[in-house]
């Protein structure tokens, strides 16, 4: 199935919505801007920017309580014990409308997998002039209050000079599996972020607590310009001496569930949780 094509200027997306509703592609004056998806890959981890509901990163072995109710979900990562970011992005989404600019996609679950709560999720993914915008609101279809926890998953390109910078309250600590450990540090622990910072030759991929809402990328390239709506975290995903850097805005800490239930949304039936990300560029 091609790729769905936006344009806008200098702006250009691709999307592959069989494949977890991913952007396979986003780039401004033919640069990419995120990471550029090769033609047939089929996995959203091999992707531009995928959605993660209804929940990111990682739940401890899949186990948690909540209202009363014991919930066991599967790994979705081979042999990782703690499955991550929810069952949306290993699922096909369905195309509601596209034209040159943008597209609305949907992943309408019935809650007849191991997450017992039904949702119905709306991705907007829309150029202008100025940059992409993605929107994803999911709401509650079951007949219950659900927690539904959110967030986006964009692969930023990297090179060996890149810079990044935001802005955080606090950096939450991991195990050796990657799980929050339940320990805070200052944001600034692994590297000195407010300022910029490459990132270091060691694995960060912790979440940061009251995240400001803006992040920027800088290389020889120029730089690219995040504004996350609707996220007061952000997950920093970047191996040691790998190619990939992922700055996520989440609705909620990883582990929620476990660790503070009472900080995942809420959301009551026929209501939905809603989060956005902006992405802007500009040349050297």
């Amino acid at each position: 199935m091609p790729d769905i094509a936006l344009t806008v200027g200098d702006w250009e997306a691709r999307l592959r919505p069989e494949v977890g509703g991913c952007l396979s592609a986003l780039a401004f004056g033919g640069m990419p801007v995120l990471r550029a998806m090769e033609n047939g890959a089929d996995h959203p981890l091999q992707s531009a920017c995928f959605p993660l509901v209804p929940f990111s990163n990682r739940i401890a072995h899949g186990r948690f309580a909540f209202a009363g109710r014991e919930v066991v979900l599967s790994p979705n990562m081979g042999d990782h014990p703690h499955p991550l970011h929810g069952t949306g992005w290993l699922r096909p989404w369905r195309v509601i409308r596209h034209d040159g600019t943008s597209a609305l996609l949907e992943d309408a679950y019935a809650g007849d997998g191991e997450w017992p709560w039904p949702y119905l999720a709306h991705q907007h993914i829309a150029l202008d002039e100025s940059g992409c915008t993605i929107r994803l609101l999911v709401e509650n279809r079951s007949e219950e209050p659900a927690p539904l926890g959110i967030g986006l998953h964009p692969y930023l390109r990297r090179t060996p000079d890149t810079c990044v910078t935001f802005h955080a309250h606090a950096m939450l600590g991991i195990d050796r599996d990657c799980l929050a450990d339940g320990t805070a540090h200052a944001a600034d622990t692994i590297a000195p972020w407010a300022k910029g910072a490459t990132p270091p030759d060691e694995l960060v991929d912790h979440c940061f607590t009251g995240w400001e809402g803006t992040a920027e990328v800088t290389d020889r390239h120029g730089t690219v310009a995040l504004r996350g709506f609707g996220s007061p975290h952000c997950h920093v995903y970047a191996p040691p001496g790998g190619e990939e850097l992922c700055i996520e805005p989440v609705n909620h800490v990883p582990d929620a569930l476990n660790r503070d239930p009472d900080t995942l949304p809420l959301v009551l039936p026929g209501c939905a949780a809603g989060i956005a990300l902006r992405i802007g560029a500009s040349a050297a």
